[in-house]
C-alpha cells in the first residue's frame, strides 16, 4: 500500500478506487485543509472513487470544513470507521450534514466492515 503525508495526518491508497483517511490526534480541521486533501485526492484518483475515514484519532472538524468535504462530486462512497461511542456520535453527525446527504455514507465500528462495503 502507498500512503501519502498531509498536514494533518496521511492518505493509504488501499486500491486504484479506495482511500483511507488517518488525521492526526488533536487536529482541528479547518477548510484550507479540506482543500489539500482535494488537490491531493484528485491528482491521484482519474474518476470516481471511495473513501475510508478511520476516526481512531480524536480530532474535530469545523462546521464549514465539514460541508465543504461532502461537495467533491467524484466521491462515489464514504465509509466511516468509528470504533468507539465519541467517534460514532460524531460520525453521525457528520453524516446529517445538507452537502452530506447527497453521499451514500455509512458509519462502521468495525474496519473490515466500512472496507468490504466500499469494495
Amino acid at each position: 500500500m502507498d500512503w501519502h503525508r498531509l498536514s494533518f495526518g496521511k492518505v493509504i491508497i488501499i486500491h486504484s478506487q479506495v482511500a483511507e483517511v488517518i488525521v492526526d490526534e488533536g487536529v482541528d480541521i479547518n477548510i484550507n485543509m479540506v482543500d489539500e486533501i482535494h488537490n491531493y485526492l484528485l491528482s491521484i484518483f482519474a474518476g470516481t472513487f471511495s473513501l475510508l475515514i478511520n476516526k481512531s484519532n480524536a480530532y474535530s472538524t469545523q462546521l464549514d470544513a465539514l460541508m465543504k468535504f461532502g461537495t467533491l462530486a467524484v466521491i462515489d462512497k464514504i465509509a466511516i470507521f468509528a470504533p468507539n461511542k465519541l467517534a460514532q456520535l460524531s460520525a453521525d453527525f457528520s453524516a446529517t450534514i445538507p452537502s452530506s446527504a447527497t453521499l451514500n455514507i455509512q458509519v462502521f465500528i468495525n474496519r473490515e466492515d466500512a472496507l468490504l462495503w466500499l469494495n
